[in-house]
């Protein structure tokens, strides 16, 4: 058509990501089938409604995703339906943080014990668009929509044989990632070659399905040890020729023990909220080195698994390994 190119069915897809804060809500009770948060986000649903209703002059499904988004938003970060943001492309990060504390280590009472001492926190939260595109009921107009002003300057203006408004962007889900890694950690060092590391992380992942209103939510939460020590000049229980072994390489002991707790859980409006999928593992694994030379090294090791379910389609499973490594090295 006069010599330019015309779109055929236009449409824009993508995806869209950005840091919030929901630690408001961490701590609160999320890992049982009864939840407050979710309680609120159910609340939430018909306030949202209602403000869309107020400003269009017009209805909006109960499930349709633009009440939806922002009322899951609005629980889950705990903020207030008339404060929340109605675009569900928000468009202020905000951001997170870690902290590193080393500061113990120069107290006289332990500086003269410890080498070092560092204490650590890192939080993080993520909202995410897994993939949006145009309604094909808007032709070619949600192309000229922005995302940033969709539901802030420009609203849905089509409806359905209902008279309820269709969403200019198709969402299909929407996800909020909330991580302490670690919630609160440990690092200690001691003079005597002592190390030991303690980290308690927790994760938690809402994810919110448009087409059956569902929330799925992975709760996770791990604790982990580690213990290390290094001897030079050991002892050994028995004699040879009347006097008592001793190893003057280094030896290396070393624990490391870890407790994860994971569940997730299918939340549905007005219905009974399951435990779909779980476990508790534990794993220890002790294990003891011994450097012969700069070529030679020897291992012993025991690594103990053992992983419970917590739903009745899974069956508990434990293993157990017992060995030893001899590692030569070949290189000059």
């Amino acid at each position: 058509d006069a010599n330019s190119f015309l779109s055929l069915s236009p449409n824009r897809v993508g995806s869209y990501k950005v840091s919030i804060l929901s630690i408001r809500t961490a701590f609160k009770n999320n890992t049982s089938t009864e939840s407050s948060v979710f309680q609120q986000f159910e609340k939430n649903i018909e306030e949202i409604k209602s403000r869309f209703t107020g400003i269009t002059g017009q209805g909006y499904e109960t499930k349709s995703q633009d009440v939806l988004i922002p009322a899951f938003i609005a629980a889950y970060t705990d903020r207030g339906t008339d404060r929340v943001s109605l675009s569900p492309f928000r468009n202020i990060p905000i951001p997170g943080w870690r902290v590193d504390y080393t500061g113990l280590g120069k107290i006289d009472a332990l500086k003269d014990i410890f080498q070092s001492i560092t204490l650590n926190h890192a939080y993080s939260s993520n909202y995410s668009v897994l993939n949006y595109n145009t309604s094909l009921e808007y032709d070619d107009v949600g192309l000229n929509v922005p995302l940033e002003d969709y539901n802030s300057n420009a609203f849905a203006s089509v409806v359905n044989e209902s008279g309820e408004l269709i969403p200019i962007y198709v969402v299909s889900q929407v996800l909020i990632s909330e991580t302490f890694a670690p919630l609160i950690g440990v690092n200690l060092r001691t003079k005597k070659k002592l190390t030991a590391r303690f980290e308690y992380k927790t994760k938690r992942d809402l994810a919110l399905s448009i087409s059956n209103a569902q929330i799925t939510e992975l709760n996770s939460k791990d604790w982990s040890l580690e213990i290390g020590y290094t001897k030079n000049n050991m002892k050994m229980p028995w004699r040879s020729q009347g006097r008592v072994i001793t190893i003057k390489n280094d030896i290396t002991f070393r624990l490391n023990m870890s407790v994860t707790n994971n569940r997730t859980i299918q939340r549905k409006i007005d219905q009974v909220n399951t435990i779909t999928n779980g476990n508790i593992n534990f794993q220890l694994r002790p294990n003891v080195n011994y450097v012969v030379n700069q070529k030679l090294n020897i291992q012993l090791y025991v690594d103990r698994n053992v992983n419970e379910p917590l739903v009745t389609n899974s069956y508990r499973r434990s293993t157990t390994r017992v060995g030893f490594k001899i590692l030569f090295n070949l290189a000059q």
